[in-house]
């Protein structure tokens, strides 16, 4: 990380981004070899376990075609473990004593489970985060500033050390928690105008309406806009899960999915009722194998949904793409269709009545597959709600091919969240 690129270097790292896939495919099966050598001789109890259940030895996992017959893992396995064998669990691939940073899911699908970082865990993440930044358009020089949460969550520390370590002045401000920080971050923001911000859920929103009732311009006075909030941004995310995070990527100016470190990660995109694997642009489950970590995952499934996209890619780069669309938790039973939060916004950002400056809503999921689905959403000032509402409920019914039904609220009317926003409320 030292011998940074050129500025005006296309690629952070051309020799990699560019590979052929025939080459990135032999340096994952080259890498994966090595990461099941290391199940057996390290060992690592959980996974050898797992596989031995599932009847396989070292001898039948002979190239990538073989991966798909292990058996995927989902977080859950990892709690049962840590329970099993306080506080770590048996499923790592280094020791506690060998770890220099430890992290925490958020929780919010049950009890948290620990991550665990070596110098080597850290300097592949890094790596990877490298170039999706780059992407992004950041060069050293450049100042960031981003509201991740710190503390045991893990993600702030995380990116921030990321983009430090690309040469970037980090601007660590954290999720708007009370008036006097967000007045406080306000303020530097208005002295620094950083280059470019990365924010999430509707916590730009909030910073964006507190400067507004300062009596400044977001736009002119801090250099933020709220464009980040679009739901065509998060489909070019890669996934939520801080485990595999800076190895899937971020996307090129094709804006066409996240392109995917390869050569550090096994990507596949699976039915997550029956482990089939599935191709271009079908919607499933996303599997990965980490390659190149001491405390590395076999076919972690993150239960995120999202998509591939293994068209060729005009930029140059020969990784392929992947868009992110949300998680499984959030899928909402209407009829025989399973919604997501972003087939809902999708829909409402083609009406400014309900999406400017961003759209604010939540889907409120029954119990039980709903004959309807229903949205709360807020509309701006000034606006008649009860014809946008059903404009709105319109095209949801032609979009996502269900009866929808809209309840419009003055803006202000719904919950602001300080991390991630809840899209989804259980009614």
């Amino acid at each position: 990380m030292t011998d940074r690129p050129p500025a005006d270097r296309r690629y952070y790292a051309p020799e990699i981004q560019t590979m052929p896939l025939e080459r990135v495919r032999a340096l994952q099966a080259e890498r994966l070899a090595r990461q099941l050598d290391r199940i057996w001789e390290t060992p690592i109890p959980f996974f050898r376990r797992k596989l031995e259940a599932a009847g396989l030895r070292r001898a039948d996992l002979r190239g990538l075609d073989d991966l798909r017959a292990i058996p995927a893992t989902v977080k859950a396995e990892l709690r049962r473990s840590e329970e099993e064998h306080p506080p770590f669990g048996d499923y790592r691939g280094a020791p506690a004593s060998a770890a220099v940073r430890l992290g925490a899911s958020t929780g919010t699908s049950g009890r948290p489970t620990l991550i665990l970082w070596t110098r080597r865990d850290l300097e592949v993440d890094h790596a990877a985060s490298a170039r999706g930044r780059w992407r992004w358009g950041l060069r050293p020089g450049m100042s960031l500033a981003n509201a991740h949460p710190f503390g045991m969550n893990a993600g702030g520390w995380h990116f921030s050390h990321g983009v430090e370590a690309l040469g970037v002045l980090n601007i660590p401000s954290g999720p708007p928690v009370g008036a006097d920080h967000v007045q406080d971050v306000l303020e530097v923001w208005r002295r620094l105008h950083p280059d470019m911000y990365r924010l999430f859920g509707n916590v730009a929103t909030t910073y964006a309406d507190a400067a507004r009732a300062r009596g400044l311009d977001p736009a002119r006075d801090l250099n933020l806009t709220i464009a980040g909030d679009h739901p065509a941004e998060q489909y070019l995310m890669a996934s939520s899960g801080l485990e595999a995070l800076p190895l899937l990527g971020s996307a090129c100016d094709e804006r066409q999915g996240a392109h995917l470190a390869e050569d550090l990660a096994i990507v596949e995109v699976i039915d997550r009722r029956t482990g089939r694997a599935l191709g271009h642009g079908e919607r499933g489950n996303l599997v990965v194998t980490v390659l190149e970590k001491d405390n590395f995952l076999l076919r972690y499934d993150l239960e995120d949904v999202v998509r591939l996209n293994e068209d060729p890619c005009p930029c140059g780069e020969t990784h392929r793409r992947l868009f992110y669309e949300g998680r499984v938790r959030d899928l909402v039973p209407v009829r025989e269709r399973e919604i997501l939060p972003i087939d809902v916004a999708l829909v409402l950002y083609e009406f400014p009545e309900v999406s400017s400056p961003s759209a604010e809503y939540q889907i409120v999921r029954p119990p039980t597959p709903a004959p309807e689905l229903h949205i709360r959403c807020e509309h701006a000032a000034g606006v008649e709600a009860e014809p946008v509402a059903e404009r709105v409920a319109q095209r949801l019914r032609e979009r996502l091919g269900v009866p929808a039904r809209v309840d419009l609220v003055p803006r202000g009317g719904l919950p602001r969240f300080a991390y991630k926003a809840a899209r989804v409320v259980d009614a």
